[in-house]
């Protein structure tokens, strides 16, 4: 028998008999047992236990079954509180973007209108909906069930990507859009078009912000870059999405600046070494009027 299979049944007893404290008991005692088990980790948030994260941290930290990067922290070998690490990396990520925005003057508070491009289950959307203004964030993924997850659990806007770029329509220009770590996993063959798919839904003086694998993670991984600064390996974390589609991508420096010289017309471009995670660039491209 899996250790601590009594725990849930009893702590929703305990819940419908008004015992709070007690349910919240068996519920993080189950989670020392099986520090995985979402159910439990669900159930103790969506009913406010004395415990919980979402209080703790100040957002909805109720998490999807389906979320291949919850799953990535619950199989790392390191990680020995899956859900406190992966809802602490979704504030990093806000950290490290807000800092980035502040330097170039464009805070989140005053943005008006925001996409979380790949946005997923929402590692980092809970956080992000909290510090931009109410009705500014958007959200979009190619992942089935994921915008309907983060629509339903933070109230914001979303729409569903595609998987051809050339297929993609948003529902509107936004002054910033955001995309963590998609093009560290995309192969060359759609790499530049979703960059120049990206940058045609920017407003004029808009910013697309996107992260990239680049020296430092290649020093780090033992890889050496191609001539051309491109290499694409089809194997990723993600079980949602094919290797071929969504792999593991590394981008010299030189390699972004000519796919924007080439494909970003009036594009302006700051660049911000190992941003994220302390070793994906980031590039924040300003769409020219």
């Amino acid at each position: 028998m899996t250790p601590g299979t009594e725990l849930l049944p009893l702590a929703r007893t305990l819940i419908s008999q008004g015992q709070l404290a007690e349910a919240s008991h068996c519920l993080q005692a189950l989670l020392r047992l099986q520090p995985t088990h979402l159910e439990a980790h669900n159930l103790l948030e969506s009913q406010r236990l004395p415990g919980n994260f979402t209080d703790a941290f100040g957002i909805d930290a109720q998490i999807s079954p389906d979320d291949d990067i919850f799953r990535f922290f619950a199989n790392h070998p390191s990680c020995t509180n899956p859900i406190r690490d992966y809802l602490s990396d979704g504030w990093r990520t806000m950290v490290e973007l807000s800092s980035l925005l502040e330097s170039l003057d464009r805070p989140l508070g005053r943005c008006r209108s925001f996409l979380e491009f790949a946005s997923g289950f929402g590692r980092f959307s809970r956080h992000l909906v909290k510090a931009v203004p109410a009705g500014a964030l958007h959200v979009s993924d190619v992942v089935p069930g994921s915008v309907d997850f983060l629509k339903a659990r933070l109230g914001v806007e979303g729409f569903y990507s595609v998987t051809r770029p050339a297929d993609l329509v948003t529902p509107r220009k936004y002054e910033v859009i955001f995309v963590l770590s998609l093009f560290s996993h995309l192969p060359e063959s759609t790499w530049s078009v979703w960059l120049s798919q990206l940058y045609n839904a920017l407003e004029d003086n808009g910013i697309l912000i996107i992260t990239t694998h680049g020296e430092k993670f290649a020093r780090m991984m033992g890889v050496e870059f191609p001539a051309d600064g491109f290499l694409f390996i089809p194997s990723s974390e993600s079980t949602a999405l094919s290797g071929e589609e969504y792999g593991s991508t590394f981008t010299s420096a030189d390699y972004v600046r000519r796919a924007i010289a080439a494909h970003l017309r009036g594009a302006t471009t700051h660049e911000f070494p190992a941003r994220f995670w302390g070793h994906q660039d980031g590039f924040a491209i300003v769409k020219g009027r």
